[in-house]
């Protein structure tokens, strides 16, 4: 497959972070950050239907319910029961009830990260400043 390269900027708590997690699943960086982009993405390069009905549905909320939707975090425990999972997965495999599991976290993922981004777009085109929402630290 030819690959694409990508500069981005991330902060620099979420780079510690994949740099953390880089060392622990023994892969570069760079590989560590394809993982994790693969991983948020549908398998079928598809929006989940109930996931695209919530986006669709954003564009009716108020400013205050974007904020929140926009702040929404994924629980620490979520992600790294799905971050076990995946490992599990590439060393052994997975049993069925495990691999549901893994496909139901990833499904919470993808969503928290879809409506995080819509709330934002949103907020963004009625002339809202996100730059709070590029803070890794919270305000």
């Amino acid at each position: 497959m030819p690959m694409q390269t990508l500069t981005i900027d991330l902060p620099e708590s979420v780079y510690k972070q994949v740099q953390r997690q880089s060392r622990h699943s023994q892969r570069t960086v760079a590989e560590e950050v394809v993982a994790v982009v693969t991983s948020a993405l549908p398998a079928n390069g598809k929006i989940a239907p109930d996931i695209d009905e919530e986006l669709a549905s954003m564009e009716f909320l108020s400013d205050e319910e974007l904020w929140q939707a926009a702040r929404a975090q994924v629980a620490q425990e979520s992600s790294e029961r799905l971050q076990l999972l995946l490992e599990k997965q590439q060393r052994e495999g997975l049993t069925a009830p495990e691999q549901a599991a893994a496909e139901g976290i990833a499904h919470y993922h993808n969503r928290v990260l879809l409506v995080r981004a819509k709330a934002a777009v949103l907020l963004k085109r009625r002339g809202r400043d996100i730059s709070p929402l590029l803070d890794p630290l919270p305000r």
